[in-house]
């Protein structure tokens, strides 16, 4: 029986990661020992229940029903995990986070030293990428992610709100002058990032001024953004977190009286990592430190 339990968390994961490798890697064994688990499982029903080609991996009719039946299990296999650590005085166990690579660097790996200095029983695997990775199909516990949030049925919570600002480096500001109004900002050089829309609103004791950025270098990456401003290669809208230590001496704030929408980020968990009692501990404490 324990065999048959055991077969039937692993074809679950295999269905949910798509792969036999990424099971594997997921569960910490063997392709051949996920194959061959499958193949037991197969053989044991009498049945097929999945296609296999080099290339992909589908289920049969048969497969289908029996994977959500190997579902509820898995589920409540790890439900019984995460109770069971929550029992436990202090918390233990992986979390798995990821973050933007320039605001992670900057503000939460030094956060995480500290978490894991309190608690060196967690182990913390931490990817730092501007990408926004599926959750549920990478295996993450928790994304540190700026709003607005797309609908989904992941948990939010917002744990800082960072001011924006227009900037330029000084060296730019030399070379092709000053903007004094919002009317000048057009005819500048921007550098902006890959997701950001080609033009902006700001505002001023209640007006609205809109902005085309004539964007001469667009990247996916917060840093290089941060560094072709430092290079002079034109204006962008920054974070305040960027304008800390020694980009101060570097970057001129333009038209600082003026409001632009202001930057939420938000700790993003699938709804079963909230009952574990070391990612709750690990949410709190980075809406307390940032």
């Amino acid at each position: 029986m324990l065999d048959e339990i055991r077969g039937m968390v692993v074809f679950a994961r295999v269905i949910e990661h798509g792969s036999f490798a990424e099971a594997a890697r997921k569960l910490g064994v063997s392709r051949a020992a996920v194959s061959r688990q499958v193949k037991t499982m197969e053989d044991r029903l009498g049945t097929r229940l999945l296609h296999r080609n080099t290339r992909n991996l589908s289920l049969t009719d048969v497969g289908k029903g029996y994977y959500q039946s190997c579902k509820l299990i898995a589920d409540e296999a790890i439900m019984a995990t995460q109770k069971a650590q929550n029992l436990r005085d202090e918390p233990m166990g992986r979390i798995s986070i990821t973050c933007s690579a320039n605001f992670g660097l900057k503000r939460v790996v030094p956060i995480l030293s500290d978490f894991r200095k309190q608690y060196p029983k967690i182990e913390l695997s931490v990817e730092l990428t501007d990408e926004n990775i599926n959750l549920v199909g990478g295996g993450f516990d928790l994304a540190l992610r700026a709003g607005p949030l797309p609908d989904s049925e992941m948990m939010a919570r917002k744990l800082i709100t960072i001011t924006r600002h227009i900037c330029a480096s000084q060296s730019y500001l030399k070379e092709f002058g000053t903007p004094r109004n919002p009317e000048d900002l057009a005819a500048h050089n921007w550098v902006t990032y890959s997701r950001q829309a080609p033009h902006f609103t700001f505002s001023l004791n209640g007006k609205n001024y809109r902005v085309k950025t004539n964007s001469m270098i667009q990247t996916n990456n917060a840093a290089a953004r941060l560094k072709f401003v430092q290079e002079g290669h034109g204006l962008s809208i920054l974070p305040a977190s960027d304008l800390e230590n020694h980009s101060l001496d570097q970057l001129i704030i333009l038209f600082p009286e003026y409001q632009l929408p202001k930057l939420d980020i938000f700790a993003v968990y699938p709804p079963g990592a909230a009952s574990t009692m070391k990612v709750r501990m690990l949410i709190d404490h980075l809406a307390i430190h940032l």
